[in-house]
């Protein structure tokens, strides 16, 4: 998932600091149920999530824009003793229709800084 956020302020937002900085989906129940489906776990704990988690972050300049990635491992193209194999095409589907349920969360120092409904336009 790649997100553009735009800074409308007049001072530059440090997101740089992965130590400090922190991106993460909040599922509704109704992504969690498709992910459990699909997956066979809820790849959205942190704390359980065997098959990995990426993220790509930086610095918004001021009155400027910038592009924040976050990507979640869902399993393999082909068979190996790491991960278990891509869900069926029709779960990817049905994944894929719910992956919009849920709050993207920003947090900085452990405090969330800001919440963004990810099925909303604002």
């Amino acid at each position: 998932m790649s997100i553009t956020m735009e800074n409308t302020s007049n001072n530059i937002m440090a997101l740089s600091d992965s130590a400090k900085t922190n991106i993460r989906i909040e599922p509704d129940k109704e992504l969690v149920s498709a992910v459990k489906e699909a997956i066979g776990s809820n790849i959205y704990n942190m704390d359980n999530n065997k098959l990995g988690i990426g993220m790509s972050i930086g610095e918004i300049p001021s009155k400027g824009t910038s592009k924040f990635t976050l990507s979640y491992t869902l399993g393999a193209k082909q068979k190996n003793n790491e991960l278990s194999l891509l869900p069926t095409e029709e779960k990817l589907k049905k994944l894929q229709a719910n992956a919009l349920k849920g709050t993207l969360i920003i947090s900085q120092d452990d405090k969330d800084i800001a919440k963004f409904r990810l099925d909303s336009s604002q």
